[in-house]
Order: structure tokens, then C-alpha cells, then sequence
């Protein structure tokens, strides 16, 4: 296994694994990166597991964010999955996927090694899934990168897989996309952080603060308005009264409760503006709505929210804008056992 001798001479232990295919795997862990040394600051990320689905064409393609994720990581293990077609699954016709595998590993060390990071990896066989766990069970990140394809390019195995990641290992998940020629979105905007008040959204929003220390953010929080739905046809009435009444509140509960976001993200090292904005349809097509207008650099969301609000992001909302961006995007799960 090819390993960077880094600016910092960082010292490495090669930790070997079997994953569930009886696959011998060595795993080099950075002793000194990983905190061992009194001497090395604590970093955000101790073991970024680094999902490379695809590969950017140059490491000044990597979006700033993905950037300084893998800045704030101790250790980094590059993970590239070899995706075949159904019809070459099922025939057993994989030597050409396994190959471009091997061939995307070297070009993302490489990536790795060029801006400084301290990064193994090793290619991996299987379903996606399959993959991500044995990776997962061995490494034991405590954050996940993953580089995908576009949507129109991705293989059938993508679909819905951050969904079921995310579910699946309660691991923090940071995606991007990378199109055919190996480029990615450039984005020069704020931070999106999405807050409904709930205690995991502002976890999220701290743990977002710890990565992109002293960035711009905008604490963004989505209402939705009263339906007046049948009565609407009756003209005014003192039952309007009460949905117009009800609407009111709601747009200034909701401005509390991105002010109340924002001075969180401002305790946590970032320079927040509150936003609440009322849904005129999906909570998360408004999302991308205010991302696309402010030209966000990544959007950062807690998968569940909580009762408050009637926006409250549940999962549903997070996998939505996941499915339906280009941007770079970081969900923030609280692991559940079990």
C-alpha cells in the first residue's frame, strides 16, 4: 500500500482487518495525527472514512467545504467502491469495474497527498452497501465523505444509498457530486444551516461551527402556512380571521427561532444571519430555493427535528435535498443503538 511521508513525518501503524469476504486489509493509522502526540492540537474528525464513487479531476476541483473537512481529519481512509452495471453483476463480468476501481484509488491519494493530508486506502469489492459497512466495522469513522456521480450518470446501486448510510451507521455525512469530467460546483456563498429549534439542529449547527470555524452562515428556518383549504370559497370570514391570526404567529415564532439559531452558530465561532421564510410548498424545495439564491457553499442539516415548528426537518426532508442538489451537503445524525 502506497503511504504519503508527509511535511509533519507523521508515524504509522499498519492495523490489519478481515472484512466479511475474508479479505485481508491493512488499515495505516496515523499515530500522531490521531492525537496520540501531546504536541498536535485536537482535530474535529478523528477517522474520516472517505467514500471516493467518484474522483474530481484535479485536488483544486474539491469544493472548499469538502476541503476543509478533510483538513480537520486526523486520519483519512479512502474508500473507492467498484460499481458494475446490473447486467455485469449478474454475469459475473466485474474485472473492468475493478480495474477503474484501483485506477480512481491511486488518483484520489494522490489528490490526498498533494494538499497534505496523511491518507491510505485500499479498493473494495461488492455492493455499495457492503462496502460502506466493511469499511465502516474496520476503520471506525466518526464522519463519512462521500464523492458521488450526478444523478443522471449514477449506477443502480446509488439510489437512495445516502439515505440508507445515514440510517444505517448514525454517522455524520457529508456528500458532494462530481460530473463526468471531474469537476464539481463552485460555490463562494455562506453556509445553509437549516434550524427548527430542535435540540439535534443545534448540535448540528455546534458541530458545524467546529469545522468551518469563523465562516460566513445563514441560520435558515422554514414555516408553512396555515391551509385555509375548503373554507376559502366562503369569503371572510371570523374562521379566516383565526387562520390569518394563526399565520401570523407562526412567521414570528419561526423569526425567533432563527434568531435563537443564529446566536448558537455565533457562539460557535461563526458569522450568522438569521432567515425565516415561509414554504410555499416542500419544506425542502424552498431550501434549495434559498441555497440557489445566496449561492451557498454547503448546506448543513440535522435528519430529524423535533416538534415546534410545523417545518420541522425530518428525515424525509434531508434525503429529499440530498437527492436534489448538486451542492455540497452535511447531515448531522445522533447515532440510536441498535
Amino acid at each position: 500500500m502506497a503511504l504519503s511521508g508527509s511535511r509533519e513525518h507523521p508515524v504509522l501503524m499498519a492495523v490489519e482487518h478481515r472484512s466479511e469476504h475474508g479479505e485481508s486489509i491493512a488499515i495505516a493509522r496515523d499515530t500522531r495525527r490521531a492525537g496520540t502526540d501531546p504536541r498536535q492540537p485536537e482535530r474535529p474528525i478523528k477517522r474520516l472514512l472517505f467514500i471516493a464513487d467518484s474522483a474530481v479531476a484535479d485536488a483544486d476541483d474539491l469544493p472548499a467545504s469538502v476541503r476543509a473537512i478533510i483538513d480537520a481529519a486526523a486520519e483519512l481512509y479512502v474508500v473507492p467502491p467498484s460499481l458494475p452495471g446490473r447486467l455485469a453483476w449478474l454475469a459475473d463480468d466485474i474485472d473492468g469495474y475493478r480495474h477503474v476501481a484501483d485506477e480512481r484509488l491511486e488518483v484520489v491519494l494522490g489528490h490526498m497527498h498533494s494538499i497534505g493530508a496523511s491518507a491510505s486506502g485500499t479498493p473494495r469489492r461488492g455492493s455499495m452497501l457492503t462496502v460502506v459497512a466493511d469499511a465502516v466495522a474496520e476503520f471506525e469513522p466518526d464522519h463519512i465523505l462521500i464523492a458521488l456521480r450526478s444523478s443522471e450518470h449514477a449506477n443502480w446501486q446509488e439510489r437512495r444509498i445516502i439515505e440508507r448510510i445515514e440510517a444505517r451507521f448514525g454517522l455524520p455525512v457529508t456528500t458532494y457530486t462530481v460530473d463526468p469530467q471531474g469537476h464539481t460546483l463552485t460555490a463562494d456563498g455562506p453556509l445553509l444551516l437549516c434550524f427548527d429549534g430542535s435540540t439535534r439542529a443545534a448540535r448540528a449547527i455546534k458541530r458545524a461551527g467546529a469545522l468551518f470555524a469563523r465562516r460566513d452562515a445563514l441560520v435558515v428556518t422554514v414555516w408553512e402556512p396555515t391551509a385555509l383549504g375548503s373554507i376559502a370559497w366562503s369569503g371572510v370570514t371570523a374562521s379566516m380571521v383565526e387562520f390569518f391570526r394563526f399565520d401570523r404567529a407562526g412567521a414570528d415564532a419561526a423569526r425567533r427561532v432563527a434568531d435563537a439559531g443564529a446566536r448558537i452558530a455565533m457562539d460557535a465561532g461563526l458569522h450568522a444571519t438569521p432567515l425565516a421564510v415561509q414554504a410555499d410548498g416542500p419544506v425542502w424545495l424552498k431550501i434549495l430555493e434559498i441555497a440557489d439564491r445566496h449561492d451557498a457553499a454547503t448546506i448543513v442539516m440535522g435528519s430529524r427535528g423535533l416538534t415546534g415548528l410545523r417545518s420541522t426537518l425530518l428525515g424525509s426532508v434531508s434525503n429529499a435535498v440530498v437527492r436534489h442538489t448538486d451542492r455540497p451537503t452535511l447531515i448531522f445524525r445522533q447515532h440510536v443503538a441498535g
